[in-house]
């Protein structure tokens, strides 16, 4: 028996989030800078003897079932978009089963549903012998969430997923350019051994909330400067990693973080603010809310003889520290063979 399996890495986000976002991409142009972590979202297939279409998924512990050609019954709405967007790629057998579960929780801010509907893209082409092309995966995925479901966001979780590593991301209206960043490996290293990751807890605003209202604080014109602002980090931040000026790309999550925090006022609860504010005062250049804000994963950049202080203080306060290491591949899909039981 043939198993089908695919992961898609989540991402830390470090300048320019909003500016990927409908209709700042199309009418200014987008630009992103992140790089993708050993933190993924798993999928696997497996033919089943019970007829039909059976997703599992193991973390947030739901199941549904296909009751016709596009009605399901379960509230696993993502991968059963994903299935409904891609007809002929189902497999050709009576029944099959997809489980799944992701390594973060929904609404960590690290773009864990882009990574599972990426993997779930995957796993469907791998089932049916065909290989995406990386742009076209990654704008699928755009598709299925932000079109077919309706889901405020942006398109950078979707292109991290696919492509990996240190990356900026130019978003335009007709194309997508993407440049990675680092060649030489060090300053990738010397940046993780200078970063903390940290979930604050669930964010206390629907995520479809916050950026209804930092789209509607844009179209407005409330914001504009603001975005023109998040974007111009980016170049200067790519070339500090390329010069290695750790410490200088840590102070300017800082200054990047004082813009963020005014495209809306959901953006850093008190909750979020307090946790910034101690990691500041036991010694981080700076740091930022991972995703668009509210809650979930937070990340700080420190000299390195400063990290675990900040680290003890953080989990003292009720902060989950959680390792992670840069990944420089995106998403990617294999098949074993298994005896029949």
């Amino acid at each position: 028996m043939k198993i089908y399996k695919a992961r898609a890495p989540m991402r830390i986000g470090f300048f320019g989030g909003g500016t990927d976002v409908s209709p700042y991409a199309e009418e200014h142009g987008g630009k992103v800078l992140n790089c993708t972590i050993n933190l993924y979202v798993r999928c696997m297939l497996t033919t089943s003897t019970t007829p039909g279409i059976l997703i599992r998924s193991l973390d947030l512990q739901e199941v549904s079932r296909q009751v016709s050609d596009r009605e399901w019954d379960g509230k696993l709405a993502l991968p059963q978009a994903v299935l409904d967007a891609l007809p002929q790629l189902r497999p050709t057998t009576a029944g099959y089963k997809i489980t799944m579960f992701s390594d973060a929780p929904p609404g960590s801010g690290l773009g864990s549903s882009s990574a599972l509907v990426v993997s779930m893209l995957k796993l469907l082409y791998a089932v049916a012998g065909q290989n995406a092309d990386p742009h076209q995966l990654a704008e699928l995925a755009y598709r299925i969430e932000r079109v077919d479901l309706g889901i405020p966001g942006g398109r950078q979780d979707q292109y991290s997923a696919v492509f990996g590593g240190m990356c900026v991301y130019h978003f335009g209206r007709d194309r997508v350019i993407v440049e990675p960043v680092l060649s030489d490996q060090t300053a990738l290293l010397e940046l993780e051994s200078c970063l903390i990751l940290g979930y604050i807890g669930d964010r206390q605003l629907l995520t479809r909330h916050l950026m209804t209202d930092q789209v509607q604080r844009l179209v407005k014109g409330d914001t504009l400067r603001l975005h023109h602002e998040t974007k111009a980090f980016v170049d200067t931040a790519a070339r500090l990693l390329r010069e290695q000026r750790i410490a200088d790309f840590g102070r300017l999550l800082h200054d990047a973080w004082e813009v963020k925090k005014a495209f809306s006022p959901h953006i850093a609860p008190p909750i979020v603010e307090e946790v910034y504010a101690l990691a500041r005062k036991h010694g981080a250049w700076g740091g930022k809310i991972s995703g668009a804000g509210g809650g979930g994963f937070m990340v700080f950049a420190c000299p390195f003889d400063r990290r675990l202080a900040i680290e003890r203080a953080l989990t003292e306060a009720g902060v989950i520290v959680r390792p992670f290491s840069f990944v420089t591949h995106g998403v990617q899909s294999w098949v074993v063979e298994e005896p029949d039981v």
